[in-house]
């Protein structure tokens, strides 16, 4: 009997792949019971799909044919755990979409391997970090309390991320990485004593922006992601660091100890370091730059000590992988938050929100059998119901079409890009004129993606009718459907013309869509 529990709690094992501007990986894991996810394969190979992009925006045929082999390899792992390659979660950074053929080297990866890549935009990667953080043992005693921000130092691009209590309360990527520092000052023909200067400008910028952002006076701790900081604390941990740092997945770093660190670094020749370090010759010339963006970071922040992680971007998709459910409940509640904080960045009535989205989402859950909308569908909903007022920040005329402008240009973290544009269409679309093909955002989208605008739209609408006046005078409503009406019906009695003088204004979509008209009935 013992077993048969034992067996249950342990799930099927499941792989996540990720592709980088410098690398390639793969982890296989299970979840077992209380005891959390165990992985059971790590495998990394270093590429340079980003000296490729940095040099000629194109990754090269030779390039694209050595990731072919490594994923080759991978199936090998996979086919030992019974893992489908159709079944691996697999993804490619936002550095890989800066090639200008990156749709044909993920199809020449899907053909030869099986696996499908999707793409990531900055705002998921983001995301995903976050997630991550489930899998530090125990919470390092603690080392997470109060505000962290997050540093992930890539090729291409470099991501902050600033995390309190468990939430994000920050996130932006930057079009600045390793790979393009070190492009820079060759093509200046800048020498490594340089360096220092030429990391120092972009990393300020950085410094400023996220301290506009979480206050002047916020005590921050600085947690430094990716494989060279990794490199980094396992060298000193070898030296200076106590015994005992190498077990713990997150590496207490003093900034004098990577400040002497980056001496050893910054003269040698690339062979060196390869030779010295025993890293690829990729990683090995990126070291550098890395380890002076992170040092610059540190001390324009004030910091005495950094810490350093074991854990990656692809822990975050781990776990989304094995505990789904619990990820979903995080990101709605993550997303729903930060929808709330836009708003209030752009003043909206915040009661009136409220009000709309919890309408809108009871007529989702109403008419699920109907618009077949998934989960997914049912929190873009939320989150427009959330901001489509938001506009009027710019200007009460048009403001349909401002809010439209305002949430496409917010960084909705955990959401792509086509994802975010759903929102924004979905909130544009929540009075005036219907969807129509003579819109070229509503038009540019594909046919399905139209379909859920036309029925998540069609809720909105009903929904911010019956809040007409912004004052919640109907209380709790309650619906009945018909065979041709919805019935919206008030929790208690009280004047309703301008509530249906709206319906009538904003039904039409919600006729056309469901087949229904929709009027107030007063309680009997």
């Amino acid at each position: 009997m013992k077993t048969e529990k034992m067996n249950q709690q342990v799930g099927r094992p499941v792989a996540v792949v990720d592709i980088g501007s410098t690398f390639i990986r793969l982890i296989i894991a299970e979840k077992r019971g209380g005891k959390g996810i165990c992985v059971l394969e790590r495998a990394v190979q270093s590429v340079t799909i980003g000296r490729d992009v940095v040099e000629s925006k194109r990754i090269a045929n030779t390039t694209i044919e050595q990731c072919v082999q490594i994923l080759k390899s991978f199936l090998m792992l996979l086919k030992d755990y019974a893992i489908r390659p159709e079944s691996v979660r697999a993804v490619a950074s936002a550095a890989i979409g800066q090639a200008d053929n990156s749709d044909a080297f993920l199809d020449r990866l899907l053909i030869a391997s099986r696996i499908s890549f999707r793409m990531l935009d900055p705002g998921q990667i983001g995301y995903y970090y976050h997630l991550a953080f489930r899998v530090v043992p125990g919470r390092q005693a603690g080392w997470d309390k109060g505000g962290v921000v997050v540093m992930e130092i890539g090729g291409l691009t470099c991501g902050l991320l600033y995390r309190k209590e468990g939430e994000i309360r920050f996130a932006q990527t930057y079009g600045v990485g390793s790979l393009r520092i070190r492009q820079q000052m060759e093509s200046a023909g800048l020498g490594p004593e340089k360096l220092d200067e030429q990391v120092a400008g972009r990393t300020r910028e950085m410094a400023l922006h996220l301290r506009q952002n979480i206050g002047e006076k916020e005590p921050v701790k600085l947690l430094l992601m990716g494989r060279e900081m990794r490199f980094a604390a396992a060298r000193l941990r070898n030296g200076a660091v106590k015994a005992g740092a190498a077990a713990a997945a997150v590496t207490k770093v003093p900034v004098a100890e990577l400040k002497r660190l980056i001496r050893q670094v910054i003269g040698e020749p690339v062979e060196a370091v390869v030779r010295s370090w025993q890293i690829s010759y990729p990683d090995a010339e990126i070291l550098a730059p890395t380890l002076c963006m992170a040092l610059s970071m540190a001390q324009t922040l004030g910091l005495k000590d950094v810490y350093v992680s074991d854990f990656s971007f692809s822990d975050g998709l781990l776990v989304e992988a094995v505990d789904d459910p619990a990820w979903t409940t995080t990101m709605m509640r993550h997303l729903v938050r930060i929808a709330r904080e836009t708003g209030e960045k752009y003043m909206y009535d915040a009661r009136h929100a409220a009000q709309v989205s919890e309408i809108a989402l009871t007529l989702f859950d109403l008419l699920k059998a109907e618009h077949d909308c998934t989960d997914r569908h049912r929190l873009l909903l939320e989150v427009a119901a959330l901001l489509h007022d938001i506009g009027v920040f710019v200007n009460a005329r048009g403001h349909h079409k401002h809010a439209m402008y305002l949430i496409q240009n917010t960084e909705l973290i955990g959401l792509s890009l086509a994802e975010t544009n759903l929102v924004a269409l979905v909130a544009r679309y929540h009075r005036k004129a219907m969807p129509q093909m003579s819109h070229p955002e509503y038009a540019g989208l594909a046919h399905e993606d139209r379909l859920i605008v036309c029925k998540l739209a069609a809720l909105l609408r009903v929904a911010d009718a019956l809040d007409r006046v912004h004052d919640q005078s109907l209380g709790r409503l309650r619906f009945e459907l018909e065979s041709d009406a919805l019935v919206c019906i008030p929790g208690r009695r009280v004047g309703t013309s301008a509530e249906q003088v709206a319906l009538g204004e904003k039904g039409d979509l919600f006729e056309l869509i469901y087949g229904r008209r929709s009027y107030v009935r007063s309680p009997r």
